[in-house]
């Protein structure tokens, strides 16, 4: 077999194994054996949804940021583990900081998408306050690896950035939280949540279970996601609301 045979087939199978894995990817599943095959993404449709190379840079970004660390995980880095050219990756980000705001941005506006504009259409504050939880831990479960969900746990961590992004980040995240509390301002003074509940520590408690889960939970556990997020919501439920 001549050399160049010998590459054109190792270059046939590398294609295969980088389509394979991209197509399990895309349905949810894990992807071959290899780097980044504990790594399962869930597909979504609604608005704002990014192309699929570019939420394939923002969640393999997260995992190396998670892993190495912000500072340790280099542009190559990243493009090897995308698969395409430093020069590619630059076709979508200016640099390293621009790709964090990216991802955090990215982050917020699905938990936007996906949380907090629906919950302002319900208006009981129970129903709203369930919705609230299930929809978050949804979407924090569509993405797990070995680091949970990478894309979670750094838009939870705007450290990386400069002052003017992070009060962008930060003031997103502050409306999420006033969210919450007001519905549970509205549960206690109609009586139906418990009337020594402090609604600041609620709705730190209730954000610090939703997002921890982005840490705990990997792929193929022993319960279902929808299994997770029925106990946890009991579990919330069960502390705040009147027997």
């Amino acid at each position: 077999m001549t050399s160049a045979t010998r590459t054109s087939r190792k270059a046939k199978a590398d294609t295969g194994a980088g389509a394979a894995k991209r197509s399990a990817e895309a349905k949810g599943r894990k992807p071959p054996a290899g780097e980044g095959a504990d790594l399962v993404v869930a597909s979504r449709e609604g608005p704002r949804v990014a192309g699929d190379r570019a939420r394939q840079i923002y969640v393999h970004a997260s995992r190396l940021f998670v892993e190495k660390g912000y500072a340790a995980t280099s542009m190559s880095d990243i493009a090897e583990a995308v698969k395409i050219t430093k020069a590619g990756l630059y076709h979508f980000v200016k640099g390293k900081e621009d790709l964090l705001f990216t991802i955090m941005s990215f982050g917020m506006d699905e938990l936007f998408d996906e949380v907090v504009h629906p919950a302002r259409e319900v208006a009981d504050p129970e129903a709203r306050l369930r919705l609230i939880i299930r929809n978050h831990l949804t979407n924090i479960g569509r993405v797990s690896s070995r680091s949970g969900n990478p894309v979670t746990i750094v838009a939870d961590e705007p450290g990386g950035l400069g002052p003017k992004k992070r009060r962008i980040i930060n003031a997103r995240k502050r409306e999420y939280f006033e969210l919450i509390r007001g519905t549970l301002s509205e549960l206690k003074d109609s009586g139906a949540a418990r009337a020594d509940l402090d609604v600041t520590v609620a709705t730190h408690c209730i954000i610090g279970a939703i997002l921890w889960m982005a840490r705990w939970r990997k792929p193929n556990g022993k319960l279902s996601l929808d299994e997770i997020i029925e106990q946890i919501i009991a579990m919330q439920l069960g502390g705040l609301m009147r027997r």
